[in-house]
């Protein structure tokens, strides 16, 4: 039954035995695979894309412009909303431990475990679930981050109390999260438990050791781009972000991470797809990734440079804030390809029974009873448009909310039009 269903499933012609994981052969035809991807485009459904983006960044761009602002509060004082600063309750200690003990599973079940993206829980409990309910947690609740984050639990049990500091730039953690969208966007075994399991002891590694050699809240503040972009977007409930102050490098990292998360969904469209037919393996790799790279740059360019704009009006810090709760759209937007989010909470009971695939059925078997298509694929589509929608609103809203005049948000409303557009269409496309 396991080689009916996946959590997301792309074909093409590659050479016998490449793949690490097939997951789908059959009705395939001579040399053709099926393999493991964690971004993929919806089933064929027409949408008027033009309009659908034009329109909806036209409502998002009106919005920014005629919300009223509202001067902020003096003297708020807020619990920290970092990972990194302060004392931990006991609460969050034990939240810590159980997400360390989660990661240390899903890192030895990629590596340990069946090689098989149903039946071992790293794909599902990474890739399917944490990443957009990490992020959908952070927007509607605040900083869960500093609830659940592992590699903060690990480096203040190993560097011990240290003088804390407040990083003013995150430049170094666009380096690192240059490798992260890529893996997500462009890799094409990225759903193998084999490669997922590296993938984290890797960063894992690269993050403690980061801690050790420059300081935990040093790296953890200018350097771990996970734990910085969720920070940023739990800062919106109670509209903290509407008083937040961008660190150096805010604007391309957003771009960064926005661009990536992007061009996966525009990967698997046809436009892509037929630009990349009948090319080698290695050419589609090489032109893959020289489009991330591109399209991270036209983010990044984009945001500084309205940036630069808005600093002539001082209303800079409005183009990050323009982008934050829009990524955390994004993110849900792209766990919902294909019902991944949805097949991944179904395998979930079963796989936490079973998390290495080795046939424990503690809590019974996890395909069993799956529905691979749980949400029409136009409700589908319809829900995903919603949810960047939704977020782009929020964006404009607080990134203007305490700007009075309306001629100095128009670079920020020019930001959100963009990033309105631009999501949309990413989505929307096929």
């Amino acid at each position: 039954m396991a080689g009916r269903f996946s959590l997301d499933v792309e074909e093409r012609r590659l050479p016998a035995g490449y793949a690490a994981s097939v997951l789908l052969n059959v009705g395939s035809g001579p040399g053709t695979v099926v393999f493991a991807h964690p971004v993929a485009g919806h089933p064929h459904v027409d949408v008027p894309l033009a309009l659908t983006a034009g329109g909806c960044a036209a409502v998002v761009f009106a919005v920014s412009l005629v919300v009223p602002g509202r001067r902020a509060r003096p003297g708020r004082q807020d619990r920290p909303a970092t990972s990194w600063e302060g004392r931990l309750s006991n609460a969050q200690v034990v939240g810590r431990t159980i997400a360390l003990l989660l990661l240390l599973t899903a890192i030895a079940a990629g590596r340990l475990g069946l090689n098989s993206e149903l039946e071992n829980l790293a794909p599902a409990l990474v890739i399917g679930l944490a990443m957009p309910l990490l992020a959908a947690a952070a927007l509607l609740l605040g900083p869960v981050w500093r609830w659940v984050d592992p590699w903060d639990a690990v480096s203040r049990v190993i560097s011990g109390a240290e003088r804390e500091s407040r990083p003013t730039t995150v430049w170094p953690a666009t380096v690192v999260a240059l490798p992260l969208v890529w893996y997500v966007g462009v890799y094409l075994d990225a759903l193998s438990p084999r490669a997922l399991g590296a993938a984290l002891a890797v960063y894992t590694i690269v993050t403690v050791g980061g801690c050790m050699a420059f300081g935990r809240t040093r790296w953890l503040a200018s350097a771990e781009p996970i734990g910085i972009t969720l920070t940023w977007i739990a800062l919106t409930p109670g509209r903290r972000l509407a008083d937040w102050t961008p660190p150096r490098g805010a604007e391309v990292l957003l771009g960064v991470v926005t661009g990536g998360l992007l061009f996966g969904l525009v990967r698997r469209a046809e436009v892509w797809t037929e630009l990349t037919t009948g090319v080698s393996l290695t050419r589609y790799s090489v032109y893959t990734s020289l489009g991330l790279v591109a399209a991270c740059a036209v983010f990044a360019g984009f945001l500084t440079l309205m940036g630069k704009a808005a600093d002539l009006v001082g209303t800079r810090p409005g183009v990050a804030k323009a982008a934050v709760p829009l990524v955390a759209g994004i993110v849900v937007a792209v766990a919902l390809e294909r019902n991944r989010l949805f097949t991944s909470a179904q395998l979930l009971p079963g796989l936490l029974g079973d998390p290495f695939g080795f046939g424990w059925d503690l809590f019974g078997p996890a395909v069993d009873g799956l529905d691979a298509e749980l949400v029409p694929a136009g409700s589908l589509l319809i829900l995903q448009l919603g949810i960047v929608v939704l977020t782009a609103l929020v964006s404009a809203v607080v990134a203007v909310l305490r700007v009075q005049d309306r001629v100095r948000r128009l670079p920020i409303g020019i930001t959100s039009l963009y990033l309105t557009a631009a999501s949309v269409a990413a989505v929307a496309i096929h």
